[in-house]
């Protein structure tokens, strides 16, 4: 199995891990504080960078396959803490980076 075979995975995860984090800023029910937090900044810029390197580094159908796995599971799993997955995240986008 060739390596950039599973770059797509680690774009999963850290779209995933970050989700939650970033999906906080849309809803009405969350402190300020929250959605200025550090964070919650970090969170979204992983987030849409993962789904831009989705869409850059595949056609289109593959890509919105990795976006709508990403954003399902970040809604349906059960995150750990926010600096944990948000660090893992970011460990995710590089390991993904590295191997495309």
């Amino acid at each position: 199995m060739q390596f950039h075979a599973i770059a797509p995975v680690f774009l999963v995860l850290a779209m995933a891990l970050s989700w939650p984090r970033f999906a906080s800023i849309f809803s009405p029910h969350t402190n300020a504080d929250v959605a200025t937090a550090p964070l919650t900044t970090i969170a979204t810029a992983i987030n849409l960078s993962a789904i831009g390197l989705a869409f850059a580094g595949n056609d289109p159908g593959p890509a919105v396959l990795i976006v709508l796995v990403g954003v399902f599971l970040g809604a349906v799993m059960r995150a750990p803490a926010p600096p944990i997955s948000v660090a893992l995240s970011v460990a995710s986008l590089a390991v993904s980076l590295q191997l495309s």
